[in-house]
């Protein structure tokens, strides 16, 4: 039988693995001596907070990605106020957003490929807490403009694309081999609390308009994020030397995608679910008003994806292998989760529906990412793991722009159900050909 290079990279333990200097370098408390929770099986999705330098990285990511999801929620919030929650215009401020990942990620690769990725995060940190001031100071002094918030966000892109490769070498950096599936899905899993947590703490601001409150939040716990890395003691980074300019550099990463099967595969389905499944969060707040019949429900369809993603997030870091066949199962149950949610207009189930998407959604990206992460060279991570961005933010924009357009024409109920159908569909195909493409 021909081996995958997942199984000629881990072999018949995971932690065979010698792909992170971290394997070769005592950092923080190791896993053996982890308290024993962490050492068992039930503590296995865990095992990343056994080191030190995770701990901070995990707390940094957290409170940074509260503040976000806080910022975010009021950006449509204040969006939604400025414009009178036109469809079209939500699909622009996610373009705004979520552009620079697709055209400014594979340069950010080769940067966290180049330079030292622990600094490359500290500088985005810094320019995310200046955005955040300005965009404090002209809400607070009722002088933002539509236009001015379409500018904020995408410089507030430009930041999160040069973050992105960085923070995922850094994090697989953070730990030996055999806890990465623990540091990917602990990430993740604190994403999605945070989408819990971001939209609950959001939900009174967006209530009483006050939205200079969630952008100074952010403002201040990106720079408290920013300490706590900035304390994070890694193993050093020393990248090979290469010849030729970045398009070449870039032209090496998609070569090593292409080299490392199913690398190529996993990403393209990345890319499916964000351009057809992920759009549909850009007309939440028109879905919220038109078919629940209330605005402020947007918040909490958020909170409740965000319920589900978290959970999707830990149980899958329990997998003790990523297959490319087991994320198209799982992007199955996604498409039918945002069809039940499409085409229901009582709140329960369109909560409980969200969950499920939440849940799936995350599943899907956490096993690709643990997958394509444990397979590629670590001197050409940062560049493969910025194709993987490009594919789960980078894509968005385009999605969430086709999303408005779509709404606009043929409604939010018939938009979000033909967005249901692609994923099933696009998930079918994976299913069937996972084994092919991943031998």
């Amino acid at each position: 039988m021909v081996k995958t290079h997942v199984e000629e990279s881990l072999g018949a333990n995971p932690g065979d693995a010698a792909l992170n200097p971290a394997d070769s370098v005592a950092m923080g408390v190791q896993s053996a001596d982890a308290p024993r929770f962490l050492a068992s099986r039930r503590g296995h999705a865990f095992r990343a907070l056994a080191h030190r330098p995770f701990r901070l990285l995990f707390t940094s990511f957290l409170i940074h990605q509260t503040g976000f999801w806080v910022s975010h929620i009021s950006l449509q919030g204040l969006t939604v106020e400025l414009t009178g929650n036109d469809p079209f215009q939500l699909g622009l401020l996610f373009f705004a957003l979520f552009i620079p990942a697709f055209v400014l990620a594979p340069l950010a690769g080769v940067v966290a490929d180049r330079w030292d990725r622990r600094r490359i995060m500290l500088a985005c940190y810094a320019a995310v807490a200046l955005v955040m001031a300005v965009l404090t100071a002209v809400t607070a002094l009722e002088a933002a403009t539509f236009s001015m918030v379409l500018g904020l966000g995408l410089l507030l892109g430009c930041a999160f694309a040069f973050s992105g490769p960085a923070s995922f070498a850094v994090a697989a950096n953070a730990v030996p081999g055999v806890d990465l599936s623990s540091a990917v899905s602990l990430q993740s899993a604190a994403n999605n609390l945070t989408r819990v947590v971001g939209p609950a703490l959001a939900a009174p601001i967006v209530a009483t308009s006050r939205f200079e409150w969630a952008f100074a939040l952010f403002f201040v716990v990106s720079i408290i994020a920013g300490w706590l890395t900035a304390r994070m003691e890694i193993a050093p980074y020393t990248p090979e030397a290469e010849e030729g300019g970045i398009f070449r550099r870039l032209g090496t990463g998609l070569s090593h995608a292409r080299e490392r099967r199913p690398a190529l595969p996993g990403l393209l389905t990345v890319a499916a679910l964000s351009l057809f499944g992920v759009a549909h969060v850009a007309v939440l707040p028109v879905y919220a008003e038109q078919v629940l019949g209330d605005r402020a429900f947007f918040a909490w369809i958020v909170a409740a994806s965000g319920v589900g993603a978290m959970t999707g997030a830990i149980v899958t870091g329990y997998s003790r292998q990523a297959t490319l066949r087991g994320a198209g199962l799982r992007m199955l149950f996604y498409g039918v989760g945002l069809a039940v949610f499409a085409t229901t207009d009582r709140p329960d189930v369109a909560l409980g529906a969200q969950v499920a998407v939440g849940y799936f959604y995350f599943a899907v990206m956490t096993s690709l990412q643990t997958l394509i992460q444990q397979i590629v060279d670590e001197s050409k991570r940062g560049r493969v793991m910025s194709l993987f961005q490009v594919a789960w933010a980078g894509l968005v924009p385009f999605g969430g722009f086709g999303m408005g357009a779509a709404t606009d024409l043929l409604g939010v109920t018939t938009a979000l159900t033909v967005s249901a159908g692609i994923c099933a569909a696009v998930a079918l195909v994976v299913v069937l050909g996972a084994r092919r493409w991943s031998s």
